[in-house]
């Protein structure tokens, strides 16, 4: 099955035609107004139809009147009418085309290259090589609105390239072929770019550059170039072998010369040095006999000056070891004052309190009793009774435990009983 691509005229027509049997169906489903509208007049009418035909006319001078000239390009408008020309920058620019034609042209830089710069020219030897180049050129806008009538089409194709190709073939047979092939082709593009831009500039085109980017010489030349560059090339490489070897004789001759003035100078450097080192010898032992002398006395000095240091240390340890024999005389002294002193306070506060302690028994007697009692009580309870009299029991119990017996015997016929129970 085919299928017949979108912008085909049948499918295009079949669906218009689709579209206004669809309009007319929907169309035809409106009702119609059953009221009629007020009559109009003929002259009324007739300037309706007046109005409607300049506006179409209007519409038809001022459709597509603004007309867009794109950057790096220029526009030519000719008056239908007058034919005069005008140029135009770029932007958009009102011309109405019932009146203007409005002629694009390119103004910017445009590169020649490829098939339409590839001619072939023939050398001084009669060689036909073929030559590609690359030429840049302009069309001249100040002289476009002179010369556009002239111009052709294509003025890279009709006009720069044939222009390019007659000078390059003109200029070529001045040249050997062997030269086009080396270091001519720069000198070859200068001289054909003059004259092609002589020629070129008569027609409003400005050429700012030509390059030649190739040149291929014919199959024979060119094996027979390469037989000639390989017969120069083997002469050159014997010349350069020839030139080695003779480098490397003087070489040799150089090295035996060198070698000779190194041994003369290691000789005489050797010399030299011994005659140095017999020198330096003498200075040095005269150098090494003053370090001695200085050695010498230096020890003197030392000897004498440990001699002094041992002085003065002794000396300081007999002052050393004096004063603190005085310190520790005078220490033993503080120590003996001090225990003295201690001694004295202390009796003299034991008999203060010994003459307090005399003074509180006279006054009150019982207290004797209390205190034997407390100094027991860590062993022994002791409870007393008022029958014994404070002087006899005192002595009783001190002739008891004297001789090792209870302090107080507990009998029934003491009219005070005195209970002892020892702590566990």
């Amino acid at each position: 099955m085919e299928t017949k691509p979108e912008n085909d005229p049948e499918s295009a027509s079949s669906q218009e035609d689709g579209a206004r049997r669809l309009f007319r169906s929907i169309l035809g489903g409106v009702p119609k107004p059953r009221w009629r509208g007020p009559r109009v007049s003929g002259g009324f009418a007739v300037l309706v139809a007046v109005v409607l035909l300049l506006g179409y006319l209007g519409y038809l001078l001022l459709h597509g009147s603004f007309r867009a000239v794109s950057p790096g390009s220029a526009g030519v408008s000719v008056n239908r009418f007058t034919g005069s020309l005008e140029s135009l920058q770029p932007g958009t620019h009102f011309r109405p085309r019932s009146i203007y034609e409005l002629h694009e042209v390119r103004i910017s830089d445009q590169l020649l290259s490829g098939p339409d710069a590839t001619f072939s020219i023939s050398s001084k030897e009669g060689v036909i090589a073929q030559v590609s180049i690359q030429a840049r050129w302009a069309i001249d806008r100040n002289r476009l609105l002179a010369v556009w009538a002239g111009l052709p089409a294509d003025p890279q194709r009709e006009l720069v390239a044939p222009l390019l190709a007659a000078a390059f073939r003109s200029v070529a047979p001045g040249y050997e072929i062997a030269r086009l092939a080396s270091d001519g082709r720069e000198e070859l593009s200068d001289v054909s770019a003059q004259r092609a831009r002589t020629r070129l500039a008569e027609s409003g085109i400005v050429l700012k550059e030509v390059l030649v980017a190739n040149i291929v010489l014919p199959p024979e030349y060119e094996r027979g170039r390469i037989a000639l560059v390989d017969e120069a090339q083997s002469t050159e490489r014997m010349a350069v072998t020839l030139r080695l070897k003779e480098k490397e004789v003087e070489k040799t001759k150089l090295e035996a010369e060198a070698h000779k003035a190194l041994v003369e100078k290691q000789a005489e450097a050797a010399a030299s040095q011994r005659l140095i080192a017999a020198r330096a010898e003498a200075d040095a032992m005269k150098f090494i006999l003053a370090l001695k002398e200085k050695e010498i006395r230096q020890k003197k000095l030392e000897a004498e000056a440990e001699r002094q240091t041992r002085v003065q240390r002794a000396k300081a340890e007999a002052e050393v070891s004096r004063i603190q024999a005085d310190a520790e005389v005078e220490r033993r002294k503080l120590i003996a004052d001090a225990e003295a002193y201690s001694i004295r306070s202390t009796s003299l506060a034991q008999f203060e309190g010994l003459k307090r302690e005399a003074e509180l028994v006279t006054a009150n007697p019982l207290l004797v009793p209390k205190t034997f009692a407390d100094r027991l009580s860590d062993k022994v309870q002791v409870i007393l009774t008022p029958t014994i009299g404070g002087e006899t029991f005192t002595g009783e119990v001190f002739k008891r435990v004297a001789g090792g017996e209870p302090a107080v015997e507990t009998t029934a016929a003491n009219q005070g009983t005195v209970k002892a129970k020892s702590k566990k």
